[in-house]
Order: structure tokens, then sequence, then C-alpha cells
């Protein structure tokens, strides 16, 4: 098998080489939020990728790697785009809520295998991957954001009954768990169907009149009462 540093295992090649490698991180995920980490061997990752297990050992050197790559170039892609144009120091409670929200949801609609990964490998007790992409999270921004929702309640813009640091835990569980459950949901009401755009407006409708506090919801009232 041949050996690499740690610095260059699993970014060595290039080109076609390069395009399988990309193809089966993607088979690589789909099967561990399909089956989990513990149930998927390289054997399956191999065949779902087209390659055999040799090239899988071949790029990866161990499966402790596989799992590194998967992390680093799957998920912490994923975590900078909900988090780097969050303007946690100086934007509006409001419109910074809305944004983390509406990125989420359009990365679990590029990458669907996301919410049953989270609930399976991160969330989860003893999940494989939950050390790994705890090192991506984007901490100061995370604690940042809490920090905007607590100005916005000294503001009488939030609600005063908002834990601002449980907030961002709130729309997590909002977004994921009812896309990593959508198949549950679906066997117990045959005719349910989840699509973002329910689900969307549907957590946006609770999120945003949730969290709204005297200031913020005094010019709706006002608003609706000059609506004919």
């Amino acid at each position: 098998m041949r050996k690499t540093s740690p610095a260059t295992a699993g970014r060595r090649v290039r080109g076609a080489d390069s395009d399988a490698r990309a193809q089966l991180l993607d088979a690589a995920v789909s099967l561990f939020a399909e089956r989990g980490i513990a149930n998927t061997t390289v054997a399956r990752i191999a065949a779902a990728g087209r390659v055999t297990s040799a090239m899988v050992h071949y790029w990866f050197d161990t499966r402790e790697r596989l799992l590194d790559a998967v992390v680093e170039e799957r998920l912490a892609p994923l975590f900078r785009t909900i988090w780097e144009p969050a303007d946690v120091e100086h934007g509006a409670p409001f419109e910074l809520v809305q944004g983390v929200l509406s990125r989420m949801f359009d990365v679990t609609e590029k990458q669907p295998w996301l919410p049953s990964l989270w609930l399976r490998e991160i969330v989860n007790e003893g999940g494989l991957l939950r050390e790994r992409a705890l090192r991506h999270i984007p901490s100061k921004r995370v604690a940042g954001f809490g920090q905007n929702i607590g100005r916005g309640m000294a503001r009488g813009e939030v609600n005063a009954r908002i834990e601002p640091m449980l907030l961002f835990n709130s729309i997590l569980a909002l977004v994921m768990l009812p896309q990593a459950t959508s198949r549950i949901w679906h066997r117990i009401h045959p005719g349910f169907k989840l699509d973002r755009v329910m689900l969307e407006r549907h957590v946006s409708a609770l999120l945003m009149n949730g969290i709204a506090g005297p200031a913020a919801a005094a010019p709706a009232r006002r608003a609706r009462r000059r609506t004919p």
C-alpha cells in the first residue's frame, strides 16, 4: 500500500483519478447516511463508487483517513457555506436568523444525505464523525450568533423568553430532523410528501413568530389593523 504524509493523504490524485476519488467520497457519504458508518464496508463503498477496494486503500490508506476526508471535504465546506456570510456582529437578529435558515435549506437541498448523516453520526452518542465534525464548527460564530440574539432581546426586538444560546440548536432540529425522519413519516402518513417549500415555510413561520419581541411585533400588529 502506498504511504503518504498526513498532509498529503487523500489529495495526491489528479485528473480522471481525482474525479473517481470525488465520486467515491460521494458514494461513501450517501452510504454512511443510509446505513451508518459501522454497517458500511469498504467493499460496499468501492462497489458504489465503481472502483476496487484496492483503490479505496490507495487513495485513503486507512478507514480513518477516509472519515477524515468525508468531514474535511464534504462536511466542512457546508459548515462554511452556512456560517461565513453571517454577520453575527452587526446583523439584525431577524435577518441573521433568516439567512442562516435559508442557507441551511440550500445546503440540505443540494446534499440530501446531510440530515441523516447528521443524526446518525454526529448527534447520536458514539457517532463516528462527531469529534471530527466538531473541530470544524465555527464556535466563535455560533457564540456570536447567540450574543446577537441576546442584544436583540435587550432592545425588545426578540422574545425575552427565548434562550439565545439554544436558538441555533432549535434551528438545526427544525431543519434537520424532519428531513432525516421523512421516510418514517411517509410510512405513517403515506399521502404526506415533504418538500423544501413546505418545510421552509413551516419552520420560518415557527421561528419568526416565536422569536418576535414586543418591539418587533408592535409594527406588525399596527400593519394588520390598517389592512382593510
